[in-house]
């Protein structure tokens, strides 16, 4: 569905496409939304602060500001933040630490892991994402001297239930410049996801993996830059025939010698599980 974003606080409107995927399990269901277009906050360009906000379960409830502030001190110093902070709902946190005595939010990789183990922060006001001062950076800003498709942790309440999510955003060289590009959050309480993470993990796993039946009698199994996996072999008895750790970009299953009959191929990852059919005549 379209969805858009609108608040009297801020100029940030976003169009946005929510994809929901099911799956059962541990995969659980993540409710992706699309910011489209990219929506660009500029502090100044709009000649003050200037504010985008995340509604993470498109409920019309703001769930975490963003935004960006130039300021001139007395010194003089000109100071260019980016910064996040939760709204709303009491113990909404970001992902982050204080390594320098301020509030910094982490700039998480794709594949991340967000849950409960991650270290989350509740600050007072807001935390630094980029923070610029005369054209250097001289705290611990995880987001400075330009980030692109880098992910913010994020963590809200919906009643007593935490949910954890992510948005993905880039932020300029100078540092007060950023762009929401998406977000997603897992609809199952109390439960993680990864960072960038659109579905179902093994929703995901499938669409990566592909399956090819050679003319040898066996099947290469192309990875795609999944890793760690093991590969399982299993007859319609539920006997193990073969398995394997993966430790290329393919895999091979070798189904010569066997007995005619249906067998199942599981591919299995950190992050979901996918079985394949296959028939040896």
């Amino acid at each position: 569905m379209k969805k858009n974003l609108q608040s009297r606080l801020t100029r940030y409107t976003a169009a946005a496409t929510a994809v929901v995927g099911a799956v059962a399990g541990a995969n659980a269901q993540i409710v992706y939304t699309d910011v489209n277009p990219d929506e660009t906050v500029d502090a100044v360009n709009n000649g003050g602060p200037s504010f985008g906000v995340l509604d993470l379960n498109n409920d019309e409830v703001i769930d975490f500001f963003v935004y960006s502030i130039d300021t001139t001190t007395p010194t003089p110093s000109t100071i260019k933040t980016t910064l996040v902070a939760p709204y709303g709902t009491l113990g909404n946190a970001v992902a982050g630490d204080a390594p320098s005595g301020y509030d910094y939010a982490f700039a998480l990789t794709s594949g991340t892991s967000i849950d409960a183990a991650t270290a989350w922060i509740v600050p007072a006001a807001a935390l630094s994402m980029a923070y610029n001062a005369n054209g250097a950076f001289p705290f611990n800003s995880y987001w400075a001297n330009g980030v692109t498709d880098k992910y913010l942790g994020l963590k809200f309440f919906l009643g007593a239930n935490a949910h954890y999510g992510w948005a993905r955003l880039d932020v300029t060289n100078a540092g007060d410049v950023f762009t929401i590009k998406d977000y997603a959050f897992n609809a199952t309480p109390n439960t993680g996801l990864l960072a960038g993470q659109t579905a179902g993990l093994t929703e995901n796993v499938e669409s990566t993996l592909h399956f090819v039946n050679q003319n040898d009698n066996t099947v290469k199994i192309m990875l795609n830059g999944l890793t760690d996996g093991t590969i399982t072999l299993v007859s319609a008895s539920g006997q193990t025939v073969s398995t394997g750790k993966t430790s290329s970009d393919e895999y091979i299953v070798n189904l010569n010698g066997l007995t005619a009959g249906v067998y199942v191929i599981n591919a299995e990852f950190a992050t979901g599980k996918v079985t394949k059919k296959v028939m040896v005549h």
